[in-house]
């Protein structure tokens, strides 16, 4: 069952890495291919934002975000006075997602644009990160992951999901979950559970040290 479950979510990841040399592909094209139901990180993005433990008043982020359904999950977890922010690589999806919530009355979540390495996230402001489908990608892994625990409050918590690393031709999709956490904790980060709710892929919490 759990061999089929990775099976399904490759073929997904491969699909949307083949759809992404298409061109043109705008940003609200990767919504439409992203955001349906064949997507498992779509269909569980309550599940994911959950697995943060945020509560109201709490600031909290997605980085390296595509259409920010995650972050926009997020959003009302820490309302009515806490925000969120999706933290893009590019300035076309975060103008594009930052239309997204205001034509949906997202009043608590904001955008920016942060460099490949995490750059641009200011220091102690968060209590909470997301990083979903994407750290697989990041070709600065440990840099980011510096990034992320310098941007962490004390005690601020990161959840990463991503699929296992497979090797696919000349690509490799994903990562191993014994690798993010050996990257997780040369940043300083201390794994502090693991969950299977989205089918095949792996989610792991982290905790920054409060000392």
């Amino acid at each position: 069952m759990r061999k089929s479950l990775v099976a399904a979510a490759l073929a997904s990841a491969l699909c949307a890495g083949a759809a992404a040399q298409e061109k043109p592909r705008t940003p609200a094209d990767i919504a439409a291919k992203t955001e349906t139901e064949a997507t498992a990180a779509w269909r569980y993005r309550t599940a994911i934002a959950g697995l943060l433990q945020l509560k109201p008043g709490m600031v909290a982020a997605e980085i390296g975000t595509g259409t920010a359904f995650v972050a926009r999950a997020m959003a009302p977890q820490v309302a009515p006075n806490g925000r969120v922010i999706a933290a893009a690589l590019d300035r076309d999806m975060a103008a594009y997602v930052a239309e997204r919530a205001k034509s949906e009355g997202i009043q608590n979540l904001s955008t920016l644009v942060v460099k490949s390495d995490g750059a641009g996230l200011d220091p102690a402001s968060l209590d909470a990160v997301a990083i979903v489908s994407a750290f697989g990608d990041f070709t600065a892994r440990p840099e980011m992951l510096r990034s992320v625990a310098a941007a962490l409050k004390p005690g601020g918590a990161l959840v990463i999901v991503d699929l296992p690393a497979e090797s696919v031709g000349s690509r490799v999709v994903g990562i191993d979950a014994d690798d993010v956490v050996q990257l997780a904790s040369a940043a300083g980060l201390k794994r502090e559970a693991e969950s299977t709710v989205v089918p095949g892929h792996y989610a792991i919490r982290f905790r920054k040290p409060t000392a």
